[in-house]
């Protein structure tokens, strides 16, 4: 639902946009219906041939997909400023919602890694070698590992709740006619 200027919350332009790509995806796929469709060993490709049914009108739907198409590069556009332009805060200090979903990124790979750390640092590897053992320790203590592990899924949990909050305040200049 639009904010009283009419403007699109930025949550609403992410669910447009995606609206938009379906929508095209479809248009793309009635207008060159042979590219989606896949032969198999008892294809009627060769043998058939395609002609509009009544109320397909293909210039009609060219003229759609042109439309939506920049439609949909106008409202990325949009939101792309709006990424620029709002901010929030996150680690004592304000970023812009570009940079924020950097961020969010970023902290998905390390949460990656360090759950890969803690893994490692959960059991001593012991290779069993002719008549003896021997012992490889992990390099950091487990507590550690794990520590590092909670304190970056925090920081994530933290942004992705300021982020949800923004997609909820912040809004796109864009209407939808």
């Amino acid at each position: 639902m639009p904010d009283e200027n009419g403007k699109l919350y930025l949550y609403e332009a992410l669910e447009l946009r995606a609206a938009y790509d379906r929508e095209i995806r479809l248009l793309g796929r009635l207008i060159k219906p042979e590219e989606g469709r896949r032969g198999g060993f008892l294809s009627e490709r060769d043998s058939t041939e395609l002609r509009a049914a009544p109320g397909f009108v293909l210039a009609d739907a060219e003229a759609r997909l042109k439309g939506l198409k920049v439609k949909r590069l106008k409202l990325n556009e949009a939101i792309q400023v709006a990424n620029f332009r709002a901010e929030i805060p996150f680690d004592a200090e304000s970023v812009s919602l570009a940079r924020a979903l950097e961020l969010r990124k970023a902290l998905l790979q390390d949460l990656e890694q360090l759950a890969e750390r803690a893994q490692e640092a959960a059991y001593v590897r012991i290779l069993h070698k002719e008549e003896r053992d021997i012992e490889k320790v992990p390099p950091r203590a487990f507590a550690d590992a794990y520590a590092d592990y909670e304190e970056t899924l925090e920081r994530f949990r933290s942004l992705v709740s300021a982020l949800h909050r923004a997609n909820h305040q912040v809004t796109v200049a864009f209407r939808d006619p």
